[in-house]
């Protein structure tokens, strides 16, 4: 008798798979360009930058920093990912296509104005990219609407969700202690607020 794995608690929805081929695409874009031009204009011009907001009126960078990714590595994009896929899907079956989409913009670029407001204090030159905001949003949602329902971490070791954002928050606050990190933890809670302010 085989033994099959399911993984009908994370489906894989439209929008959510929508979501991670144009993430996919313009991270290997993004590659291919940097390479050809030996340099990362995409960053330049469409990053996260609170004194090209500010000062260049680059308002759109509050939508477009979310769907750049870094490139000198996998994992940002890779984890990304995951979190979209396992957390994603099922709150587009229960929200439905419009209210989901409306939800990842709202996390996302809320988590954007509250890069602005830090950046604009901290390092007003510093450049953001990633869906790391609106994920976290999505997660921030996901725990509320199932606080007890059980996420295994690693596969092995069962934490409930309530629980379970307690973890990015901590990772946040850590990381502010290691010199050098370029994490934008401004980013990563910022979207976590907005998605319990949301639901």
């Amino acid at each position: 008798m085989k033994t099959q794995i399911s993984f009908a608690a994370w489906p894989l929805t439209r929008v959510v798979k929508s979501i991670l081929i144009i993430n996919a695409v313009i991270w290997l874009a993004t590659i291919l360009l940097s390479k050809i031009a030996n340099d990362n204009f995409l960053f330049a011009g469409f990053a996260l930058t609170p004194y090209s907001v500010f000062h260049k009126f680059h308002l759109w960078q509050l939508f477009t920093y979310m769907w750049l990714h870094d490139i000198q590595g996998f994992n940002h994009i890779l984890f990304n990912s995951l979190f979209l896929w396992m957390f994603g899907g099922t709150l587009e079956q229960k929200l439905g296509t419009k209210r989901f989409i409306q939800l990842y913009l709202i996390c996302g670029m809320g988590a954007g104005l509250v890069v602005l407001m830090t950046g604009l204090i901290f390092n007003p030159s510093m450049m953001v990219v990633g869906a790391s905001g609106a994920i976290y949003g999505l997660i921030a949602v996901w725990a509320i609407a199932n606080p007890q329902k059980l996420i295994y971490l690693f596969g092995i070791f069962p934490v409930k969700a309530k629980h379970f954002v307690l973890f990015p928050i901590g990772y946040a606050f850590l990381d502010f202690l290691v010199e050098g990190s370029t994490v934008s933890h401004s980013a990563h809670l910022g979207g976590l607020a907005i998605g319990a302010l949301y639901i």
